[in-house]
């Protein structure tokens, strides 16, 4: 983690390539899980899921509905973010 500047308070590591999982880490670097994307080509949708370290299910989801729309995609991530910030700050 120390060569990778994190910019934002809950980071979804791979995200900004193009990836569909990867870690989510806090800005200092502390991990709190996983997240993937998952497409349904057929209906040009996705949902985003977030599953915290040592779960197996999501602990949240986030879907976007048209998958061709990046802002839709962009707001489904933010809104996904914002969730597991929340669920961190209440951790403490």
């Amino acid at each position: 983690m120390d060569t990778v500047e994190l910019k934002y308070p809950i980071n979804l590591m791979g995200a900004e390539g193009g990836g569909e999982k990867g870690d989510v880490v806090t800005r200092d670097g502390e991990f709190l899980g996983a997240w993937s994307f998952e497409k349904n080509e057929a209906e040009e949708t996705g949902i985003f899921h977030f599953t915290a370290d040592g779960e197996v299910e999501p602990t949240f989801s986030e879907s976007v509905p048209v998958l061709t729309s990046g802002m839709l995609t962009g707001l489904a991530m933010s809104n996904l973010c914002r969730s597991i910030r929340d669920w961190h700050d209440g951790q403490s």
